[in-house]
């Protein structure tokens, strides 16, 4: 159950991109290069940093992709633009779960929260039922249809495996990020850690 720090509405505009890591990679180190937004947005557009065939797809991306970025400070952008492996991997979720709590919340209370019960999978069925007890606090989730709880469910499960959180067969599979990784989290945001099973650095 949200707490009233928590119960400010649900943003669940997340299921137009996926996590698009490496995309996310570009951007960062294109702002680490300029530190300007405007010119990034710019370098997304006219110069397809991102690699991708349509300007109105780039345009799409690119904002999604800048909206999760201006959730970092610059020292973590500047960390996600030179980060590899579990690095890249656990920074692109920091931003992705800053952007939509709705995400932090499913990773924080079920993904991780299993984890550290010793249980070893999130099978599909504990998104539904994370949906209903948010949605006591959340009445956005109350509203949707069931088709859209459905789009919400595959691409919240989806992204969870881009980012290597989860496999195919839904284990969970932790991830080791850097101890360089959980200091420069801690000092800014250390509830954030919260969101990732606690193995390795995270713990």
């Amino acid at each position: 159950m949200a707490d009233s720090a928590q119960a400010q509405k649900y943003s669940l505009s997340f299921t137009s991109i996926g996590a698009r890591r490496l995309e996310t990679a570009e951007v960062a180190r294109a702002f680490a290069d300029c530190r300007d937004w405007a010119e990034v947005r710019r370098r997304i557009v006219e110069d397809d940093i991102i690699s991708l065939n349509k300007e109105s797809t780039r345009k799409r991306v690119g904002s999604e992709i800048v909206k999760r970025l201006r959730t970092l400070d610059d020292k973590e952008v500047a960390f996600l633009a030179d980060a590899v492996g579990d690095d890249q991997l656990a920074m692109t979720w920091v931003a992705i779960c800053r952007a939509y709590p709705v995400l932090r919340a499913f990773s924080t209370d079920v993904v991780a929260a299993r984890y550290a019960g010793m249980v070893p999978d999130v099978p599909r069925t504990a998104w539904p039922a994370f949906v209903e007890d948010e949605a006591a606090d959340h009445p956005e989730l109350e509203r949707l249809t069931e088709k859209s709880r459905k789009q919400l469910e595959t691409r919240a499960f989806g992204m969870l495996r881009e980012c290597r959180l989860i496999d195919g067969d839904y284990n969970i599979t932790p991830l080791y990020p850097s101890a360089r990784f959980v200091a420069l989290v801690r000092e800014t945001a250390p509830q954030d850690l919260a969101v990732f099973p606690k193995a390795g650095a995270l713990l």
